[in-house]
């Protein structure tokens, strides 16, 4: 069983709010061709997961308010009065689509 103990953060960000939550890391998989994860953050929105960066050690709420602030503020959370937050495109063009309408829908 592991230690790993989840995390979760609040942030409100341009008159939206978002919720990060952080996952335990997994190993590579050689036979799946794989790369290893580390334990990291993602933001939860509109019943899916994105990730946001490896975990790196923060010890304050003040410190993740502001790593994930930059986060959506480079990910183009800048609209007002709404944010027009948009995720890095999933494979293929219609899922990258869906998860900008989401994250549009999701912000208003």
């Amino acid at each position: 069983m592991s230690a790993y103990v989840t995390q979760q953060h609040r942030l409100a960000h341009r008159g939206s709010s978002f919720h990060f939550v952080s996952y335990e890391g997994q190993p590579a998989d050689e036979p799946h061709q794989q790369a290893e994860i580390p334990p990291s953050w993602y933001l939860m929105l509109a019943g899916k997961r994105w990730m946001v960066g490896p975990q790196a050690g923060e010890t304050t709420p003040e410190e993740l308010d502001r790593r994930f602030g930059d986060w959506l503020e480079a990910h183009g959370c800048r609209g007002a009065p709404a944010p027009q937050c948009q995720q890095p495109r999933p494979a293929g063009e219609r899922a990258g689509r869906l998860a900008a309408e989401a994250l549009r829908a999701a912000a208003h």
